[in-house]
């Protein structure tokens, strides 16, 4: 297993932004192998400044291994599912011209609940739209993931679908879409901190399928929640299945973020060695 990074550690959708080199050169300087870059963080799509941050990267001998986009499948209209599907074959695209491995995606949800605090106090449920049903959703996701697969595989850029919430909010969901595309070319993204109730048992079931891992730490208290993770549990149940990847650090906590990353990095560098 290799440990890195995401620039999201660094800024949880508050404040300024930095411009992503300096994230990249704070990850290297704190020692981590790799970075995950945010897609806020890209600060534009022209093809001199994404080989500006790969030729960054590899000055620091910095991997980047993903890139995490947000994007949501769960449209009625089938004309915005067509751009979402655009939108996510794009940043294929991208991820390739960085160098990237793999590109997280999410389902999406109804967005019938509003307010993310909302949904953390319904435990990520949320009713559909009027109208329609899960299995709709479910039908959309697997249909617009298909569609996706072939410019995956022509680029060599894998699906990383992320357990976070909406249709992955349990293992159940994951794993009815993941085999409904089946497809060597969309895998799970396991988030130690994106499963409520049954954690261990839902991250053993999606164990097998998982080809990226987010792990949450909450130094400080976590922005929205905070869990208490067994790490020893989850890295046994990630050495069972054979996961030799890369595991990803998402800091969610409140203590300020290089301190934060800083106590992340010594916290997972004992499971990773």
């Amino acid at each position: 297993m290799r440990l890195g990074c995401s620039t999201y550690s660094f800024w949880h959708f508050k404040g300024p932004k930095r411009p992503l080199v300096e994230y990249m050169e704070e990850a290297w300087r704190i020692g981590f192998q790799g970075v995950e870059v945010l897609e806020e963080h890209v600060e534009g799509l022209k093809p001199g400044y994404l080989s500006s941050v790969k030729r960054r990267a590899f000055e620091l001998g910095l991997d980047i291994y993903a890139v995490a986009i947000h994007n949501n499948f769960v449209h009625p209209s089938a004309r915005e599912r067509d751009r979402e599907v655009e939108k996510v074959s794009k940043w294929i695209g991208v991820a390739a011209k960085l160098g990237a491995k793999a590109i997280r995606v999410n389902s999406g949800r109804w967005r019938t609940v509003k307010s993310f605090d909302e949904l953390m106090e319904r435990k990520g449920l949320e009713p559909p739209i009027e109208g329609y049903t899960e299995e709709d959703a479910f039908n959309w996701v697997i249909e617009s993931l298909r569609r996706l697969v072939p410019k995956a595989e022509e680029y060599g850029v894998i699906l990383a679908l992320e357990n976070h919430w909406g249709l992955t909010r349990n293992a159940e969901g994951v794993l009815k879409i993941l085999k409904g595309v089946n497809s060597d070319w969309v895998g799970a993204l396991m988030d130690t901190g994106n499963f409520l109730g049954d954690i261990y048992g839902q991250l053993e079931a999606i164990a097998p399928h998982t080809v990226m891992v987010h792990a949450k730490t909450y130094f400080g208290g976590g922005e929205w929640y905070t869990l208490k993770i067994d790490y020893d549990r989850v890295f046994n149940i990630l050495r069972r299945v054979g996961f030799k990847g890369w595991v990803s650090l998402e800091y969610e906590g409140r203590e300020d973020p290089r301190r934060g990353v800083e106590r992340s990095l010594k916290l997972l560098s004992s499971y990773v060695g």
